[in-house]
């Protein structure tokens, strides 16, 4: 029969697995624009829309904005695909009123937007040298044919960990253009 280790032999052996190395003691912490990926390197995206998709990641979680009439519209952020995608829906009391999934083609952000309007617009993003606010402008859409009205574009202005702007612009409808102007606060960062 074997002698176990004893515990102190254990405790030795767990916390030299822990402790940090010397080179992980020396990391500097990330600079504006960089991400860690799901390797653990850090690296900066190479273009404007790839930072505003990791951008994007940022808002996980629970967010409200007031809508007048007593109402409130929830947004919920959650990355999925192994972080490939971010699925983005729209409450209104206990109602999910649309969903937004939001993608890299290549080096290009898309939205893929499926609308109360019974519509389902596309866009692409159009970054600024602002990299808080994003434009998504329109790229085609389904059933516009039999559901005129729709959002043609929309901006995001990402304005700190705790507060998003969103303008939503629509095309279509019997009283002309508009827009929609939603201020969001967040309220929790898991739903």
């Amino acid at each position: 029969m074997r002698n176990p280790l004893p515990v102190v032999g254990i405790l030795l052996t767990l916390s030299a697995c822990t402790a940090p190395t010397a080179s992980q003691e020396a990391k500097p912490p990330l600079q504006a624009g960089q991400v860690v990926s799901a390797t653990g390197k850090v690296a900066t995206p190479a273009t404007p829309d790839q930072a505003a998709f990791e951008n994007l990641k940022k808002l996980e979680g629970t967010w409200a904005a007031p809508l007048g009439h007593d109402k409130t519209i929830i947004d919920t952020f959650h990355p999925f695909a192994f972080g490939s995608a971010i699925l983005a829906e729209e409450w209104v009391d206990g109602q999910q009123i649309t969903s937004t999934v939001f993608y890299m083609v290549g080096s290009e952000l898309r939205a893929d937007h499926y609308c109360d309007y019974l519509n389902q617009p596309r866009y692409v993003a159009r970054t600024s040298a602002d990299p808080s606010v994003i434009d998504f402008v329109f790229r085609e859409a389904t059933n516009l044919d039999t559901h005129a009205m729709h959002f043609h574009s929309t901006t995001w202005h990402l304005i700190d960990a705790d507060h998003l702007e969103q303008d939503w612009r629509t095309e279509g409808g019997p009283k002309g253009n508009g827009t929609v102007h939603l201020q969001f606060v967040r309220k929790g960062y898991a739903y």
